[in-house]
């Protein structure tokens, strides 16, 4: 039972760590709040969900590719081939620039955001391409994996773009 858990958040590590950089962003700026020190929503968003279902997953994904391309060729539905390793190192260096903005330069936060859209909006047209094509419709194509590409550039570009804006100019960090 307890392995079936795991096994299921292991599959959809995405996903929950985007509902945990959530809640923590949303205590986060609660208590900044309740301090009376103004700080923009949008940047305890941004700098969660970019630690979190960005970085983290990254690198989780990194591991995944690199050290276990068997389960993950077929978690994805694809045939293990030396492409996993490129896939890998991609992933460690989009994971490990979305670590670094957390406390970056708004310009250092526009270029992981624009350099993770292309990416993951990118997969998410594989991922889209394989479905309809293939009916390629395994939990690492067409499940959370699949949604968590479009939705964190999304929340992201959100987040970017609304830290530009003149009313959140004086509350960046």
């Amino acid at each position: 039972m307890l392995n079936h858990q795991i096994v299921l958040v292991l599959e959809n590590l995405g996903f929950v760590l985007f509902l945990l950089a959530i809640i923590i962003a949303l205590s986060d700026w609660l208590i900044q709040k309740l301090r009376r020190q103004p700080t923009s929503i949008y940047e305890f968003f941004y700098r969660w969900v970019a630690l979190l279902p960005l970085g983290l997953t990254a690198i989780y994904a990194f591991i995944m590719h690199a050290f276990f391309p068997d389960y993950t060729a077929a978690l994805i539905g694809w045939q293990n081939s030396p492409f996993q390793f490129e896939v890998a190192v991609a992933n460690l260096g989009f994971g490990m620039i979305g670590i670094l903005s957390f406390r970056a330069s708004y310009g250092f936060r526009v270029a992981t955001v624009m350099g993770n859209t292309f990416w993951l909006w990118g997969d998410a047209t594989g991922h889209l391409y394989q479905m309809m094509v293939n009916n390629n419709l395994t939990v690492g194509n067409a499940g959370s994996w699949f949604w968590m590409d479009i939705i964190i550039p999304l929340v992201l570009l959100v987040c970017i773009l609304r830290l530009n804006s003149p009313s959140h100019q004086g509350l960046r960090s």
